[in-house]
């Protein structure tokens, strides 16, 4: 009987945390894919609409949509502009790779979120996946 509900859990945990003015969350719902299709004619130009000269209000759109997907019951919905405050050239790119991580969760379904082995730079990962795989 308490299928449903893991299933239900499950999809509330595909959300991918993000650091921007505090600890957010994205999440690839259908909403979301639902108004890509609307505004891009599809999501498989994903990284075209990311990338070209729109890029920049494109990032800013999707980002608006999928932390307002991703936020708790309790959290105001942010408006783009909000949004714009928080992304900079500083982040530009970690916040583009979020989102295509959160889209390959949300396609996939699965709540795992992927390897870290692209973060090597950060807080010294390096060292601990070196220890781990000399053991």
């Amino acid at each position: 009987g308490g299928f449903p509900y893991f299933v239900m859990s499950a999809i509330k945990d595909g959300r991918l945390p993000i650091v921007l003015d505090k600890e957010r969350h994205l999440l690839f719902s259908l909403n979301v894919l639902d108004e890509m299709q609307d505004r891009f004619g599809g999501f498989d130009t994903l990284a075209e609409v990311l990338s070209g000269k729109e890029s920049i209000k494109n990032l800013r759109w999707l980002l608006t949509l999928l932390l307002n997907e991703g936020a708790g019951d309790d959290e105001e919905p942010l408006t783009e502009k909000q949004v714009g405050h928080m992304i900079h050239t500083g982040n530009f790119d970690e916040v583009r790779t979020a989102i295509f991580r959160a889209f390959a969760m949300g396609n996939s379904g699965t709540a795992e979120p992927p390897a870290v082995e692209d973060e090597e730079d950060e807080d010294g990962e390096e060292e601990k996946n070196a220890a781990a795989g000399k053991a």
